[in-house]
């Protein structure tokens, strides 16, 4: 894999929205001094314009309370069909905002939350700090033929690219 560095700018913005682009479903670690640490699935909402990603949350689950205690979380997302690979590392804080709720909520929730009002419901912020990615530039079949084609000749395939993306004010 090529290696590739984005600082915080437009460029790692720009990469990082790249790579969260059609994801949905992601992996949130908390408690991560605890070994094992806790992790959950959770429900993307946005990525806004500064890089934060947003969840709603319910008040009375595990996550909501180990964030109170350490704040730090891990997102793992796997896009297997893009051969998109990304590990979110940011700091997690609670929010409590009506027009966020609204801008963000869909009928969906329902599933989880007694409509927006819910007095369970969160909003969960969180402000990205780096991530580390793997990202396939061609397709699965393409993959899998050049690492057939690199491995007759005795080569190392170069079937994507594994960078960093610090999204820290330097």
């Amino acid at each position: 894999m090529e290696n590739s560095n984005d600082t915080k700018n437009q460029e790692g913005l720009r990469k990082l929205r790249e790579l969260l682009k059609d994801t949905k479903i992601t992996m949130m670690a908390t408690n991560l001094q605890k070994v094992p640490f806790s992790i959950c699935p959770m429900t993307l909402q946005q990525m806004d314009e500064q890089g934060d990603l947003w969840f709603f949350t319910a008040k009375d689950s595990d996550h909501f309370r180990e964030i109170e205690n350490d704040n730090r979380v891990q997102i793992i997302v796997s896009n297997e069909s893009e051969q998109r690979y990304l590990s979110i590392f940011g700091n997690a804080v609670h929010m409590m905002a009506d027009n966020k709720v609204d801008e963000l909520w869909n009928p969906m929730l329902n599933t989880w939350f007694d409509g927006k009002d819910d007095p369970n419901l969160a909003l969960l912020n969180v402000n990205v700090e780096n991530a580390q990615y793997w990202d396939t530039d061609s397709n699965k079949l393409v993959s899998f033929y050049d690492m057939g084609k690199s491995a007759t000749m005795d080569k190392n395939p170069v079937v994507g690219k594994k960078g960093h993306i610090d999204l820290q004010s330097h």
